[in-house]
C-alpha cells in the first residue's frame, strides 16, 4: 500500500473501536499534516455503519470534525436518480464478487430478503459506490476493519472485493496486519482464511 492508502486504512480501525480514539486523534493530525485527503478519510468513515455500526461511524466523524474541521460547508453530493442509483450498486457487486455474484445475491435473499435487499440498497448504492474514495481503498479498509472485528464470511468476501478491486496479494496482507492490531492469534486466522480462499 502506499502512504495514502495505509493511512485510510489505519484510521478505519482506529475508528471502528472506542478505546482507539486517542490513537484516531493522533493519526487525524498526522494525515492533515501529511495532505490526506479529508473527503477520502469522510468516505472512508461514512461506510464504517456498515461494517462496525452506527455509533463508529458517527464517532468517527465527530473526532474527524474535531481534529480536521470542513472548511466552509460539508459538500453534499447531487441526487442520484434510482435506476442509477441502482445501477451503480450492482455493477459494484459485480465487481467485487466476480463469478460468484449471483451465488452471493442469492444466498442473502434467502437468508433474509430484507438483508439481502438493504445490502444492495444501503450496501452497495447508497454507500459503497459513492465517488470520493476509489474501490481499492474501500476494499482494502473493509478487510481491516472486518479482520478487527473478527467476522470470518464477510472477511472472505471482501477479500475477494479487494483483490478483485486490484489490490495485490501483499497489500491484502497488510490490510490484515493493520486490522489485527498485534493480535496473533487475530492476524494468523485472517491469513489462513485469505490462503484457503485462494486455494479454492
Amino acid at each position: 500500500m502506499d502512504n495514502r492508502e495505509r493511512s485510510i486504512v489505519e484510521l478505519s480501525v482506529f475508528a471502528a473501536l472506542p478505546e482507539s480514539k486517542d490513537q484516531l486523534r493522533e493519526a487525524l493530525l498526522a494525515a492533515k499534516k501529511n495532505e490526506i485527503s479529508r473527503e477520502e478519510i469522510y468516505e472512508s468513515f461514512l461506510q464504517l455503519y456498515l461494517f462496525a455500526g452506527f455509533p463508529a461511524a458517527l464517532e468517527a466523524m465527530r473526532a474527524l470534525q474535531t481534529a480536521w474541521p470542513a472548511e466552509g460547508n460539508v459538500t453534499v453530493r447531487e441526487p442520484v436518480s434510482y435506476p442509477d442509483f441502482l445501477d451503480r450498486g450492482n455493477k459494484l457487486f459485480e465487481r467485487i464478487y466476480g463469478k460468484n455474484a449471483s451465488r452471493v445475491r442469492d444466498g442473502m435473499m434467502k437468508l433474509s430478503p430484507e438483508l439481502g435487499r438493504w445490502a444492495m440498497t444501503d450496501g452497495y448504492s447508497k454507500t459503497l459506490s459513492r465517488p470520493g474514495l476509489d474501490v481499492k481503498t474501500r476494499e482494502l479498509a473493509i478487510v481491516a476493519v472486518l479482520t478487527q472485528s473478527g467476522w470470518e464470511r464477510q472477511l472472505g468476501s471482501h477479500i475477494f472485493g479487494a483483490l478483485n478491486a486490484g489490490a495485490g496479494e501483499h497489500e491484502v496482507r497488510e490490510a490484515i496486519a493493520i486490522g489485527a492490531q498485534e493480535n496473533s492469534t487475530r492476524f494468523e486466522a485472517s491469513i489462513s482464511l485469505m490462503d484457503r480462499l485462494q486455494k479454492s
